[in-house]
């Protein structure tokens, strides 16, 4: 299907500044949010089936550029599901991921090059380098007997290597904290990213590894300072992160179109701009309903 005729099929959802103030529920500003982020997964899901120059395949370096939008399309698919089954709690732990990912493909596509990408296959091929060499020394520790499913996990490991186009031998022996030599943070910086940092993935942080505020905001119900009880429903999501989340996303698929430099996306360039404004604008909105709520 041409270009055009996918993105006509995508419904536009509307934002109407009139109509969301008269909102008197944080619920129908939920579903505003919501929509929007689902007309940015619709334009994700397109960028990734998309392809242009003279083949229709990727190489190494534009699967790790594709993969990434891949990946957030089935994480957008993801948060969509929570949304709509009302748990906080995993939306959250989604977002945090989403993230990372949004700073790790602005980073690539604003920095690439054979260097930075072949940095970031030797750095994410480690633990299969590391499981290689365990399984081959427990073999050797048996004299050469090796288990069938010893020989299974080499043969899979291999395929990697190969289908990576990257040798084991290429692994330096030392390991490698950072790809690209920054940290997340360092590469959020380095792309205008450090306050998301912090409020979209600093913070979701703490849901994803089971920290106190994580129980506290999801998991307890405190009766008094110092006293709790189990809260085992689920938490109803907010529209704050759902806005912050698609605006960022968007912001990504504009740097990706631009990496790309083809006419054939244009068309996509211009809804992503269109769906950019109308989040904004939907996002003020929603604060000027928590503004006049608690006033």
């Amino acid at each position: 299907m041409p270009l055009h005729s996918t993105l006509a099929s995508v419904e536009r959802t509307p934002v109407e500044e009139g109509e969301i103030k008269a909102f008197a529920r944080e619920h129908q500003h939920f579903s505003v949010a919501f929509n929007l982020f689902g007309e940015c997964a619709a334009y994700v899901c397109i960028l990734a089936s998309t392809t242009v120059g003279d083949k229709p395949t990727w190489n190494v370096g534009q699967a790790v550029l594709g993969g990434h939008l891949v990946r957030t399309y089935k994480l957008m698919c993801f948060v969509l599901e929570e949304a709509i089954e009302r748990r906080a709690e995993l939306l959250t732990i989604l977002t945090r991921m989403l993230a990372e990912g949004v700073i790790n493909l602005r980073y690539l596509v604003l920095n690439f090059s054979r260097e930075l990408v072949e940095s970031y296959l030797v750095y994410s091929l480690q633990h299969e380098k590391e499981l290689a060499e365990k399984i081959r020394s427990n073999v050797q520790a048996r004299e050469g007997v090796e288990l069938p499913i010893e020989g299974r996990m080499l043969r899979s490991i291999q395929r990697t290597f190969e289908n990576s186009l990257v040798p084991e031998s290429a692994l330096p022996a030392k390991k490698i904290r950072n790809w690209g030599d920054k940290t997340l943070f360092e590469k959020a910086e380095a792309v205008d990213l450090p306050h998301a940092y912090s409020a979209i993935f600093g913070g979701p942080s703490r849901n994803v590894h089971g920290g106190w505020q994580d129980l506290l905001q999801h998991h307890l119900e405190c009766l008094s300072p110092g006293e709790f009880k189990a809260r085992l429903g689920f938490t109803r999501p907010r529209p704050q992160a759902v806005y912050a989340l698609t605006g960022l996303i968007a912001e990504m698929l504009l740097d990706y179109t631009q990496f790309l430099g083809h006419p054939a996306v244009d068309p996509v360039v211009e809804r992503v701009h269109d769906l950019l404004s109308r989040n904004a604008l939907a996002s003020e909105l929603h604060e000027a309903y928590l503004v006049a709520k608690a006033g």
